[in-house]
């Protein structure tokens, strides 16, 4: 339809409508009066007064009784204006076509807010948030927001340019999901590409890994061999590679080194435990060749210990060379302790003597009590008596003195035990005295004035024949004896660590050592175990303090230091405690003692095997394999070996 408005020639209006086809050729002409006149209308004055395109807002059409707006253009140099006329309804078609996504909507908005066209609902979530976006003035942000099925939108505002004086804005939408869908097809594609390139990649590096693993766990397994100090099973591993084949001839050129080093470290330990046993058999005669000896006889014994597959040594073997070289040096350090017992206690031979043998001291008192018999005959001849009685007077004291100083002297050589009645005539010769004219504190060293009393007695004095005082009491300093029991020591250790009282010592019942003297002896085990404790031996050898201090234990608890019972004793301490006694039995180079013949050894310690002091078992094997007699035939003499009842010792008769 096309409407044709002009001017007759009498004045008036006339509205002319004519149909045309799709050819446009006129179908029908229609004619009605009509008072519109575009000059007047404001989209006409307004293009004329600018070259650029205006737009009307929105008003209703009178001939289609339907809301539009009008865009119009004045025709560059003349006073034309072109104008064309658009319903809302067509705007919303044409936004609607120009859709790229299915999901896209178009929004075209005033300045103020109000909503010409969309190619959707203009009624939705989404039409007023671009609204409010327009009131916040937020243009060109592309912003996120959800409607009211909470489907997620990206929304954006575009000013459009001014028309008549009015902003024009474009409010476009697009849900999330499309947005998103080209570019997650796309991220879907590449990670599927790159989940095969990386299966592919897995693939070869497991069998490139694999190539490099074996290797590097043959290596491993060829340093847990180093490890474990399995030196000779150390072998070169096979591999392509140069590298891998340079480290495992590496590691066997190490494990050869370190065996060295560890054979020469073990000859050097070995021979200072044989230098520290050769000094302490060296420190005295009383000890002989001991320390040297026991390895020996225990070694034989282990040896059998091993090989029986009787009672208690079903079970029993050393797991490794290590365990029975450790065995061997415990046997070997047994006795180090003794390098701290005095010599004059262990070589004390008779009971007066110190570094020195005080009967010498006493037999001087003697000679002065001898001579003050003499003063006493002559003063008895000036005083009128007669010769003859002086005379036979001043023989019969003189014969009791010699008589008496006897007796002492035979006291103090020991025995095996004095009877109550010697110890009686002691103390009734101990009453004697005789006068001293010397300062005795004269010529001393500050820590023996520190034993004297502080009183002085007045000279001459009278001093007893012997005499127990207090400077013969040695204090024992620096003893702890909470730390002494939390050691787990169970001895009773005596008050002063030398009493050396005169008559004190010559009652000694039994020997020639003093409580004091005996428990100094017998501390060596405790400082045996002390000094091999202070060793930062390695693992395989930490067992080598237990089974070296052990050895004076008795099965029944009745022993030293820690008074422990058979049941808390490993075998190989066990077998200690009887190689240490059968040695110390047989011992020939003893100058305290003669040598006992092997009759005789084994009969004392088959009583001690009775009263629950060695093991029972271990000594029927001793006896069983002979072990006593292979021993004697290398180092006993000829007169020591001597026919052995076997059946009694193994209680068979």
């Amino acid at each position: 339809m096309l409407i044709k408005i002009y001017n007759l020639q009498n004045g008036k209006r006339i509205r002319e409508f004519i149909y045309l086809d799709k050819a446009l050729k006129t179908l029908k002409t229609k004619r009605e009066p009509s008072n519109y006149h575009v000059n007047e209308r404001p989209w006409y004055k307004k293009a004329l007064q600018t070259s650029i395109p205006v737009r009307t807002a929105p008003y209703r059409f009178s001939n289609l009784d339907r809301e539009g707006i009008t865009y119009a253009k004045r025709v560059p140099g003349t006073q034309t204006v072109l104008a064309l006329d658009y319903t809302l309804g067509s705007i919303d078609k044409m936004l609607n076509a120009l859709k790229v996504l299915k999901t896209g909507e178009i929004y075209l908005y005033g300045e103020h807010g109000r909503l010409i066209a969309a190619s959707g609902e203009k009624q939705s979530k989404i039409n007023t948030i671009l609204q409010q976006m327009l009131t916040n003035k937020e243009v060109d942000t592309v912003i996120r927001a959800e409607d009211k099925n909470a489907t997620a939108y990206y929304l954006i505002l575009i000013p459009l340019g001014k028309s008549m004086g009015e902003q024009s804005y474009l409010g476009i939408s697009v849900e999330e999901s499309e947005m998103h869908a080209p570019y997650i097809k796309t991220i879907y594609y590449a990670l599927g590409i790159a989940f095969i390139l990386l299966l592919i990649f897995l693939l070869l590096t497991h069998f490139l890994s694999g190539q490099i693993v074996k290797p590097v766990k043959a290596l491993m397994a060829e340093n847990e061999q180093i490890k474990n100090r399995n030196f000779a099973a150390v072998k070169p591993i096979e591999t392509n590679i140069i590298e891998f084949c340079e480290l495992s001839a590496s590691q066997i050129r190490m494990s050869k080194s370190i065996q060295h080093y560890q054979k020469e470290m073990e000859l050097l330990l070995d021979a200072f435990i044989i230098l520290i046993a050769d000094a302490i058999d060296a420190k005295s005669a009383y000890t002989g060749s001991h320390c040297k000896k026991v390895p020996v006889i225990a070694e034989m014994i282990a040896e059998e210990a091993q090989k029986s597959s009787e009672g208690i040594f079903s079970d029993f073997c050393f797991d490794t060379q290590e365990a029975l070289e450790t065995f061997k040096r415990a046997a070997w350090l047994h006795d180090c302790g003794k390098i701290i017992t005095p010599e004059y206690v262990v070589d004390k031979s008779t009971k007066l003597e110190t570094i020195y043998n005080r009967i010498h001291e006493i037999r001087t008192r003697f000679e002065v009590l001898w001579r003050d018999i003499e003063i006493a005959y002559y003063q008895k001849i000036l005083e009128g008596e007669e010769q003859a009685d002086a005379s036979a007077w001043m023989q019969q004291e003189h014969n009791r003195l010699l008589d008496e100083f006897a007796f002492i002297a035979s006291c103090n050589l020991g025995s095996e035990y004095m009877e109550e009645d010697a110890v009686v005539r002691i103390e009734q010769i101990a009453q004697q005295t005789w006068l001293r004219h010397f300062d005795d504190r004269l010529g001393l060293s500050d820590e023996e004035l520190e034993r004297y009393p502080d009183t002085t007695v007045p000279l001459p004095a009278t001093a007893y024949l012997l005499e127990d005082r207090p400077e013969h009491l040695i204090p024992r300093i620096g003893f702890d004896k909470d730390a002494f029991e939390a050691d787990g020591f169970n001895m009773e250790v005596p008050t002063y660590l030398y009493n050396r009282g005169e008559r004190y010592n010559l009652c000694i019942k039994k020997g020639t050592l003093t409580e004091e003297e005996r428990f100094k002896i017998n501390e060596h085990i405790i400082m045996t175990i002390k000094m091999l404790e202070r060793l930062p031996f390695p693992d395989t050898m930490k067992s080598i303090p237990t089974i070296a201090g052990e050895h004076h234990e008795k099965m029944d608890g009745t022993g030293y230091p820690r008074r422990k019972k058979k049941e808390e004793m490993s075998i190989p301490s066990r077998i200690l405690a009887i190689a240490d006694i059968f040695e110390a039995l047989t011992a020939s180079d003893r100058p305290y003692k003669k040598a006992k013949t092997l009759s005789e050894a084994l009969h004392i310690m088959h009583k001690m095997k009775k009263e629950n002091h060695i093991d029972p078992d271990l000594f029927d094997l001793f006896i069983k394999k002979k072990i006593y007699l292979t021993y004697a035939k290398l180092h006993l003499s000829e007169e020591q070996i001597d026919e052995v009842d076997e059946t009694s010792l193994l209680d068979l008769s």
